[in-house]
């Protein structure tokens, strides 16, 4: 009948180095992960840009979505009341009716000398 072995130091030190070999690999897959997580395609630095590019787009969609309804309200006016279209008549293409004295001021003139 034989005794049972204690564990000497010889015994234990391939035990030990395969834990240390196991845990030092979990740490580096941790590592591995963490860098992806937040430098990857779809990391962390990713899903900030790509949110503050949406927030940018969304800003950009109500600006246009605001002139397009000033638009179409002046659309609108064009369409339905006609002193609308001889304002912008006047205004923009400097027409005058008849019989009227059209006066033109340069900007920055002078004043009439005396």
């Amino acid at each position: 009948m034989s005794l049972p072995r204690k564990n000497t130091r010889s015994d234990a030190a391939p035990s030990g180095t395969r834990r240390m070999l196991f845990w030092g690999g979990v740490g580096l897959f941790a590592i591995y992960l963490m860098f992806f997580l937040v430098f990857g395609r779809m990391g962390l630095i990713a899903h900030t840009r790509m949110v503050d590019e949406a927030e940018r787009i969304e800003a950009e969609i109500s600006r246009t979505r605001h002139e397009i309804a000033g638009l179409s309200a002046e659309v609108n006016s064009l369409t339905r009341n006609p002193h609308a279209v001889e304002r912008i008549a006047r205004e923009q293409l400097g027409m005058v009716r008849k019989g009227e004295t059209v006066f033109l001021f340069e900007p920055g003139g002078t004043e009439p000398h005396r």
